[in-house]
């Protein structure tokens, strides 16, 4: 938009060109009104003066009152005196025209500077405006888009060019979050599905083979019933976990923050997954103080410590899990560790993904979103879960506090 159009097309400029006239108006009402007290006075003046010549006074001096006094007297046949309307002297319009021409003139001008002034630094504004605009579009169109900053320091175009360029910031954190969040849907619904197919397969292959073979024997019947019953297990295990990460990537879960005994949420987690750590041959000590408190969600964070254990049982191949509670000035930490075979060092920032432990699971019916979730319940309640781990020797996980 050049300068006509913003001209043409704004009101601001519009309503400075009526101010302009106003003042243009005013300005003449003024001179005139100015002129007429000028040459009333100049007039006067020039009056006093000719009749002070007139009675002999001195020309170049000062009117004197005797001189004034002795042409009155002279001209009383006349009508003639000091106050004579001086509208009636032949040079008073050509006093006051002049007179009004210079103030006029003056005014004028000071009124049309200002209106150039004005309208410059209008269409000044009204450019980086456009500018702003023009970055605006861009930034909606483009998600690295940027915002210029214009106008003066402190001044409202250069807070309304902060505010924007704040605004499409956060457009572009927003877009980022979107298309993450869209990544993450597209490949958790792609590992889900093929979780579930897999388990499917089974289950429609086992099921053929019972309707369609007559011949099984009762054992192989009882074999094929218990694979199709592990696998429902499976899926319907899977949905439940599936939901509740979806819940949590949502934010959708609503804790309830409370003073717990971390010991005690520690026991309960244990005795929760006692028949599988019996069924494993799996022995668990703990050094765990009962002194020690944690403001927590207390089954959250019982959960997340039953996928820890949990992944040590089913992948780690170890015969002993350690609990153990510290508390010091900075953090409160919960250790969970076993002697198991251990991780090696670049699957470590694996272990957190979704199904990472999918390719090592002997069992075939582990979920792969244990981890996952254990690490989103603990940050959603203040903390972070640390991994050490030495092939060989075993792993340790660190729940980590830290004090306010």
């Amino acid at each position: 938009m050049d300068r006509t159009d913003r001209f043409i097309n704004n009101r601001a400029p519009r309503k400075l060109l009526l101010i302009l006239l106003l003042m243009i108006c005013i300005s003449a009402a003024a001179a005139w009104g100015i002129s007429k007290l000028c040459a009333d006075r100049i007039v006067r003046e020039q009056i006093t003066a000719e009749l002070s010549a007139i009675g002999d006074g001195k020309f170049t001096g000062a009117p004197d009152d005797a001189a004034i006094a002795r042409a009155e007297e002279k001209l009383s046949g006349y009508s003639i005196d000091r106050e004579l309307s001086p509208t009636i002297m032949h040079s008073y319009k050509s006093v006051r025209t002049t007179i009004f021409t210079a103030i006029f003139a003056v005014m004028a001008s000071l009124s049309l500077i200002w209106f150039v002034i004005a309208i410059h630094e209008l269409m000044n504004i009204y450019r980086d405006l456009e500018k702003l605009r023009a970055d605006c579009l861009n930034a909606a169109d483009k998600t690295d888009g940027t915002i210029g900053l214009y106008g003066e320091d402190l001044g409202c175009v250069r807070r309304i060019s902060e505010a924007a360029d704040t605004l499409a910031d956060r457009m572009n954190n927003l877009h980022f979050k979107l298309n993450s969040e869209q990544r993450f849907l597209r490949d958790f619904l792609t590992d889900l599905s093929h979780q579930i197919k897999t388990s499917l397969a089974v289950v429609r292959l086992n099921t053929d083979m019972l309707s369609e073979l007559d011949d099984l024997s009762q054992e192989h019947r009882d074999k094929l019933s218990d694979e199709i019953q592990l696998n429902l297990s499976s899926m319907e295990k899977l949905v439940i976990e599936a939901i509740k990460l979806a819940k949590l990537n949502a934010n959708a879960v609503e804790y309830n923050m409370e003073i717990n005994s971390p010991a005690e949420i520690c026991r309960i987690a244990v005795k929760r997954m006692s028949p599988l750590l019996r069924s494993k041959s799996i022995n668990v000590t703990e050094n765990l103080s009962d002194d020690i408190n944690l403001s927590c969600d207390k089954g959250w964070l019982c959960e997340a410590v039953e996928n820890i254990i949990k992944n040590s049982a089913d992948h780690s191949e170890c015969t002993e899990i350690s609990l153990e509670l510290k508390d010091d000035p900075i953090m409160i930490t919960l250790a969970v560790t076993d002697n198991g075979k251990g991780i090696p060092q670049e699957e470590i920032p694996k272990l957190f993904e979704r199904f990472s432990c999918r390719s090592n699971d002997k069992t075939m019916y582990s979920s792969g979103l244990g981890m996952s979730i254990a690490q989103k319940i603990v940050r959603a309640n203040g903390g972070d879960i640390m991994v050490y781990s030495e092939v060989g020797k075993g792993t340790r996980f660190e729940f980590v506090f830290i004090k306010e």
